[in-house]
């Protein structure tokens, strides 16, 4: 079996073992064609401590590395059942293996994917809407802070890895979640797939052709998108963006956040780039450690939390961000949108069993310091009309209700100087 070795000889190689199929039959090419070389080989085993039989397989991965002689580190993941994800799990692995490359001075950290893996990739990148921006499928080799992962059996098929094991009669282990099919990548591997195989018609191998095709087509993005970033920072002409085509702007949106430290997710950006290309004067979002603030004919990324936000709209249920205060809503769908804004002259607001009341002499009656005044949320619905204004007056509920509009105050816990 060929593998894909990119390594030097004499470095320290970890290789991730799970113990099933696919990694023991990578354990066996490694230890009997000496791959490692003079270097020296460990094994890192993750129980993720959601199957029983996950105890015994993993004694047999410690046996069988005290047998050949290798080091064999080991952890099991203590992640509720009802807390169990997959992003968390890869999350929690990958802690395990940067701690355990660092203790042992490896470089090189080995992983069982291989092409049909690459296939399946591809193919959830594509139905789920992830193939653009950035990259598709799994990269042969990938730089971590301290060390490279590396794919040896990424240009193998399942079949041939198959195929080894009956052959050299390599034990391993059937998680039997992999023939579930509630897990996206499941369902993929055993619903779509096989069909794929199966008509004559259909060549899987086209996809990775269809990989590089989008890996071309990502680097040409990314450069018109440097291109109309080039000599614009924190501010973007909202009329020129919207000028370019909806793709080009994905990658200006995308590389602008990010050169702010601001990386979120592609559903996220369209919600934006809606509100961007609507007729809306004025919105604000929060992203991360930024907000996104549109208004006229601009689009300014301001950063942290001491810049006052003038205007945000709401347009469904969630927390959000406003000049310190944190606001929570769950309304129904028709009562949105909300829009929150500081407040304007001769604001008024009609409180329940008072009457209408100027928010000028609420603040002097509450004793609301200048400062605050300029950066209280005045939130309004649908029909203009105010309905809360800081935690001083909420129409729609309070605290001890569950209110399905909630705006609290935000403490830090800053020490005292």
């Amino acid at each position: 079996m060929e593998l894909f070795r990119p390594w030097k000889q004499d470095e320290t190689i970890a290789l991730a073992i799970s113990g099933g199929m696919d990694s023991m039959v990578l354990y066996h090419v490694l230890r009997t064609t000496q791959a490692y070389a003079s270097g020296q080989l460990i094994l890192l085993h993750v129980n993720h401590g959601q199957r029983t039989a996950s105890i015994e397989e993993a004694e047999y991965i410690m046996k069988m590395a005290q047998q050949y002689g290798h080091i064999c580190e080991m952890t099991t993941l203590d992640i509720p059942s009802d807390a169990f994800s997959q992003e968390r799990a890869r999350e929690a692995r990958y802690q395990f293996f940067d701690t355990m490359m660092k203790r042992h001075g490896a470089t090189i950290l080995l992983t069982a994917h291989h092409l049909d893996d690459q296939y399946e990739t591809i193919l959830h990148s594509l139905l789920s809407g992830r193939h653009l921006p950035g990259a598709m499928g799994i990269p042969a080799e990938r730089d971590m802070e301290t060390y490279r992962v590396v794919r040896p059996l990424i240009g193998v098929s399942r079949e041939d890895i198959a195929a080894y094991a009956r052959h050299h009669g390599i034990v391993y282990f059937e998680d039997e979640t992999n023939s579930r099919t509630d897990y996206t990548r499941n369902y993929i591997r055993h619903r779509l797939m096989p069909p794929i195989k199966e008509s004559v018609n259909l060549q899987e191998s086209h996809l990775i052709r269809l990989r590089d095709d989008m890996a071309d087509i990502d680097e040409i993005l990314k450069a018109k998108a440097e291109a109309f970033l080039e000599g614009r920072s924190k501010t973007l002409p909202r009329h020129a963006f919207n000028a370019e085509k909806h793709i080009i702007r994905l990658y200006i949106m995308q590389t602008w956040l990010k050169a702010g430290g601001v990386e979120l997710r592609r559903r996220y950006i369209e919600e934006i780039m809606a509100v961007i290309a609507s007729d809306t004067a004025n919105a604000s979002f929060e992203a991360g450690k930024a907000r996104i603030v549109i208004s006229y004919d601009h689009i300014t990324r301001k950063q942290g939390k001491d810049e006052n936000v003038g205007i945000l709209r709401i347009e469904r249920d969630g927390s959000y961000a406003f000049n310190g205060y944190r606001i929570t809503t769950r309304l129904a769908a028709d009562q949105y949108p909300l829009t929150v804004r500081t407040k304007k002259a001769g604001d008024r607001m009609k409180i329940p069993g008072t009457g209408t009341k100027k928010l000028s002499r609420i603040f002097i009656d509450g004793k609301i310091p200048r400062e605050e005044r300029e950066k209280l949320p005045v939130i309004l619905d649908s029909d203009h009309q105010i309905i809360a204004l800081g935690e001083i007056y909420n129409i729609m509920g309070n605290k001890e209700k569950n209110s399905r509009l909630l705006i609290e105050k935000e403490f830090t816990d800053e020490p005292e100087k």
